[in-house]
């Protein structure tokens, strides 16, 4: 499915995915999604980190949880981890998943003895389209019942055009957000929500670039609306910097662009003891490797604003996991129950799609 978005206009997808193999027999998997107008990271880039962090954990030897927890700080502590945050997600993530099949626990588990949230619910994403495109995907989002839509938009007049129609569609009772992925200034930001003051948009995600705190500040003190950080953060610096200067109100964490499983969680829980509320976002495109891995942290996260994730059935051509662990009626899922991430790469999809490029022994 194309998707398409101030930032990028894109009908396919880039990723690395890693599997990590222990001497006991337990074979890991992890996924990196590097996007190049989120982290600054290619595809190249990213395989080169790989290599350099994974020649970092082979031969190594964890023999408890704290003990892989002490290896992995080693890693994701040096330059490289820190400039390649998606390289460095699929290795972490192999890892955790190694580990929590050894314990025979879901990924969660290995961080805690219940789940934080025992239900979720999903939103749906409405990226730009044209109206021949959109009614059939209005259409299917009607039919599941979905309760909290992410709108794309880039533009005044044609923003509020599809932001009616979506609304009209779907009724009063939805909870519609939007999303510029940086596409206005703070004057043009500010006019879109009182032009659309009557439509009911609950937060306003990523409104000016990614750089342009000022204009952000304006939109969160002005908007009357809550503000996520996206493009404009990453990693503890940017949220430190965003939190000081009062420019958000939430932010997106993304395992990909905040570098794994273990640092989303900690940035989740800073953000939370600041005073700031959190949206758990995915990458588009990425397969079920990553979009399991939202789900075991979903299920850890408290107090989710909005959950985003469960899209692989919809967006790709062909999934590389062999199960399917999407979204219901209306967007409500339960946490995986099955040890690790719980799914399992089919490895013909993944010869179709991938190419081997590194095998570190």
């Amino acid at each position: 499915m194309a998707i398409n978005h101030n930032l990028a206009q894109r009908s396919k997808s880039e990723a690395i995915v890693i599997i990590a193999e222990s001497r006991s027999g337990f074979q890991g998997i992890g996924e990196g999604t590097p996007r190049q107008y989120v982290t600054n990271e290619t595809l190249p880039d990213c395989i080169n980190a790989a290599r350099q962090l994974g020649s970092q954990l082979v031969g190594r030897d964890w023999h408890d949880w704290t003990g892989l927890n002490s290896l992995l700080d080693q890693v994701a502590d040096t330059a490289c981890a820190g400039k390649n945050p998606s390289a460095w997600c699929a290795l972490e993530l192999a890892c955790l998943d190694m580990e929590a099949q050894h314990q025979q626990k879901p990924l969660w588990g290995l961080f805690a003895d219940r789940p934080t949230n025992p239900s979720l619910t999903y939103s749906a994403v409405i990226t730009m389209l044209n109206q021949q495109a959109l009614e059939p995907l209005l259409e299917l989002i009607e039919q599941r019942s979905m309760r909290f839509i992410k709108v794309k938009v880039a533009d005044l007049d044609t923003g509020m055009a599809y932001l009616r129609a979506i609304r009209k569609k779907l009724g009063s009772e939805v909870d519609i957000r939007i999303d510029a992925n940086g596409a206005f200034s703070a004057h043009d930001a500010l006019a879109l929500l009182q032009a659309g003051t009557d439509i009911g948009i609950s937060s306003f995600e990523q409104p000016v670039a990614g750089d342009d705190i000022a204009g952000f500040s304006q939109v969160t003190r002005q908007g009357g609306v809550h503000t996520i950080a996206d493009e404009s953060f990453c990693n503890q610096d940017d949220m430190t910097r965003l939190m000081q200067s009062g420019a958000c109100s939430g932010f997106n964490v993304r395992l990909s662009k905040c570098g794994g499983f273990r640092e989303s969680l900690r940035l989740w829980h800073l953000a939370r003891e600041h005073g700031f509320f959190c949206q758990l976002g995915c990458h588009v495109g990425e397969t079920g490797i990553l979009d399991t891995a939202g789900r075991h942290l979903a299920t850890l996260c408290p107090d989710i604003r909005y959950l985003e994730g469960g899209y692989c059935a919809f967006v790709l051509e062909s999934d590389l996991c062999n199960e399917q662990t999407g979204f219901g009626p209306g967007g409500e899922a339960r946490p995986l129950t099955s040890p690790g991430l719980g799914v399992t790469i089919n490895m013909d999809r993944l010869a179709q799609w991938g190419e081997l490029v590194a095998d570190i022994s």
